[in-house]
């Protein structure tokens, strides 16, 4: 996320599935994300992965921070079949000389969204299918975590409540 004179999050960088992709082509996507390999940490796999997927450079990748993490359920690739998961959240706040780039091909492209058009499309991702359906979970979190979505807003103890509802092991 780039951040604003206020000190607040005010854009996030989306990205934008390949078409190529086996799975969710063509979807908006986190900036960077992927699975951990055996033995190999979150914080590790996370730098690691922002530099293939994002060409997050080595300097900048250090300054992620861990942000907890979120749980769900949801339906698998095939529509099949239920997956439950719980997820690494992390945050990297980027200064505005910061652009992605689309290193490994699994990205078409990236866009600088800002904040309010962020929440909108999460919102809208209950009707239509906008995002790879994990990440809109991860962005909500964000949402959450950063103050857009309010303890004064109807659903705020239902949203907090379905992000931390696992059993974690």
């Amino acid at each position: 996320y780039t951040e604003g004179a206020d000190g607040r999050p005010a854009s996030m960088w989306l990205a934008r599935r390949a078409k190529s992709k086996p799975t969710w082509p063509g979807l908006l996507d986190c900036l960077a994300a992927g699975g951990m390999a055996a033995g190999e940490m979150p914080l590790g796999a996370i730098r690691k992965e922002a530099a293939e997927e994002a060409g997050v450079p080595p300097r900048l990748a250090g300054a992620i921070q861990p942000a907890g993490g979120v749980c769900y359920t949801g339906f698998d690739e095939t529509g099949w079949a239920l997956k439950r998961d719980v997820l690494y959240t992390f945050d990297l706040r980027c200064g505005d000389d910061f652009v992605p780039r689309a290193v490994d091909g699994e990205v078409e492209e990236f866009s600088l969204t800002p904040m309010d058009e962020v929440a909108r499309l999460v919102e809208r991702q209950a009707g239509e299918r906008l995002f790879k359906p994990n990440v809109a979970v991860v962005i909500a979190d964000f949402l959450l975590r950063r103050g857009f979505v309010s303890p004064d807003d109807d659903g705020y103890l239902e949203l907090l409540a379905e992000l931390r509802n696992a059993e974690l092991r």
